[in-house]
């Protein structure tokens, strides 16, 4: 998925605990799972650590970094980690709702980009990753809530990614 994502290396590390979610990425190659995400069926994992994937190929986290820098008022290049702009919101609901549909726009891409690139890389289809993911009654989000639509809203954008996801599932791997 590395690879098809065009990075040249992404690290993973195991968390301690699911406080943090299931999964989450850090700039600027690092995707983070938790023990309950390392429990999950094998298309339900390639999703979601497509999806972490995605956040680091697309740059979400410079985004990020100039988006709450200019919104709170500091130069765009205040920062170049977007883990240190990301404290900017930290304590600051104003601010994290200026930037909240930068975040939502950024969940969509991961979403769509994550369940094609787990189709291409691990043959999984739609249903048997994004949306089996997204259905299960799991107490885990993860990430900032502003930034996360419902796992309802979530599957729905995803179903007319279905018929690509299956073509891409059935490629030569």
């Amino acid at each position: 998925m590395v690879e098809l994502a065009g990075l040249q290396e992404v690290h993973f590390n195991g968390a301690p605990d699911d406080s943090g979610g299931q999964a989450h990425s850090v700039a600027p190659n690092v995707v983070v799972l938790s023990p309950s995400a390392l429990k999950l069926e094998t298309c339900q994992l390639a999703f979601l650590v497509g999806h972490e994937i995605v956040h680091i190929a697309r740059r979400h986290f410079d985004e990020d970094a100039i988006a709450l820098s200019v919104f709170s008022g500091k130069t765009a290049q205040w920062t170049h980690h977007g883990e240190d702009a990301m404290q900017l919101a930290d304590g600051n609901f104003g601010l994290a709702l200026r930037v909240s549909h930068l975040w939502q726009q950024q969940e969509q891409e991961a979403d769509w980009l994550g369940a094609l690139l787990a189709a291409q890389a691990c043959g999984c289809s739609i249903k048997a990753g994004a949306l089996a993911y997204f259905g299960q009654d799991s107490e885990f989000g993860g990430g900032i809530a502003a930034a996360h639509a419902p796992s309802a809203e979530r599957m729905r954008q995803l179903l007319p990614f279905t018929e690509s996801a299956r073509r891409l599932a059935r490629m030569p791997r």
